[in-house]
């Protein structure tokens, strides 16, 4: 996998998605020590501290990607087989989502790009390694402050570039990899609201089916919804 480092770009999801466009066929990861418009879920910035993040986007170029958010899901789970390694504690949030005793970890966002058909995959993946500081509207952590102890950044990407040139070789087993998202979802069995499309959802997570949507009991009625922003209820 080709590997493209940079001190501060706008958006390595961009760089990503440009790559792929110009017609690369060889997966590759575009990495930042810092994002001054770093690409959130739902249009939101993803808030940085330069340096001390991991900051990558991975483009995965061709077509055989027939379901981009069920790869978010897999990522997230990647994450978390490195968190494993350390070992460090963690569940997931749907749809991509990764916690650290309740706290955002890592947040993961596929975009599929389309040029007369699907082209390829784009995973931005952002990773607190060693952030001190955040957003004061945020409940986040870093894996620096359930470590103890500082950790170089690269150890989680060379982790992930593992795990993603495994995808780009069609050899991961997705599902075990639901199987695994699904035991680390804690919020399973409980009454949610998710915000989607403009929607505001509420009922009770019963399943997330496999291509990665989640499934709600609304008194009754079995809704299933592909994206959104999940709390509590």
């Amino acid at each position: 996998m080709r590997i493209q480092k940079f001190e501060v770009v706008e958006s390595t999801n961009d760089l990503a998605r440009k790559y792929i466009l110009e017609g690369n066929k060889e997966p590759a990861a575009f990495v930042a020590e810092h994002q001054t418009r770093g690409k959130g879920r739902l249009g939101r910035v993803w808030e940085d501290e330069p340096g001390k993040s991991l900051l990558v986007s991975f483009a995965l170029p061709g077509s055989t990607y027939s379901n981009p958010p069920l790869l978010g899901l897999a990522t997230a789970v990647f994450v978390g087989e490195y968190l494993d390694l350390l070992p460090v504690p963690w569940e997931t949030k749907w749809p991509n989502d990764v916690l650290i005793e309740g706290k955002k970890v890592a947040g993961i966002l596929p975009e599929g790009i389309w040029q007369d058909g699907l082209v390829g995959v784009v995973v931005g993946v952002g990773l607190n390694v060693n952030q001190d500081e955040f957003p004061d509207d945020t409940e986040a952590t870093s894996i620096k402050h359930a470590f103890g102890q500082a950790l170089p950044v690269e150890q989680p990407l060379m982790y992930l570039i593992y795990r993603m040139e495994q995808v780009y070789e069609q050899i991961v087993d997705f599902t075990e990899i639901l199987a695994t998202f699904k035991d680390k979802f804690k919020s399973m069995g409980k009454k949610l609201r998710v915000r989607s499309n403009d929607q505001v959802w509420e009922g009770t997570a019963v399943d997330i089916e496999e291509d990665g949507s989640l499934i709600l009991n609304m008194e009754g009625k079995l809704v299933t919804l592909g994206w959104g922003e999940v709390t509590l209820r």
